[in-house]
């Protein structure tokens, strides 16, 4: 598979204050599409962001830290803002078709290719 980490996403964010890390990620291949798993424990949802801009797919993935009600923080260590992920698509992912489930805290992409890029198996004929 030729995706393609995109450095530059996650120096802006960081750059911005918040505390993000690169999720970790399995990716597979089949003859007609990718599919990629990735690991985000502690976010809602609604709270994942998926987009493709030029040839770029990027997730991102906010935590929302809740006070616990009744008591005051003594010591507050978590600062994880959330997951930032970039992968270049090299114009090989049909992107009108990538499909997103999320589930007990994996996200799971599946991006099919262009046709162009399916491998195709070619017949000899035997004269």
């Amino acid at each position: 598979m030729n995706l393609m980490k995109n450095e530059n996403a996650q120096n802006v964010e960081t750059a911005r204050g918040y505390s993000y890390v690169a999720p970790e990620c399995d990716i597979f291949e089949t003859d007609g599409e990718y599919k990629i798993v990735f690991d985000i424990p502690g976010v809602e949802k609604e709270d994942i962001n998926i987009k493709v801009e030029k040839e770029v797919l990027t997730v991102t993935a906010e935590c929302k830290k809740e006070p616990v009600e009744g008591y005051g923080c003594l010591k507050d260590e978590f600062d994880l803002s959330g997951y930032t992920r970039s992968f270049n698509l090299n114009n090989v992912v049909d992107t009108g078709k990538i499909e997103a489930d999320y589930k007990n805290g994996t996200l799971e992409l599946t991006l099919p290719k262009k046709e162009e890029q399916k491998t195709k198996e070619i017949k000899i004929k035997v004269s």
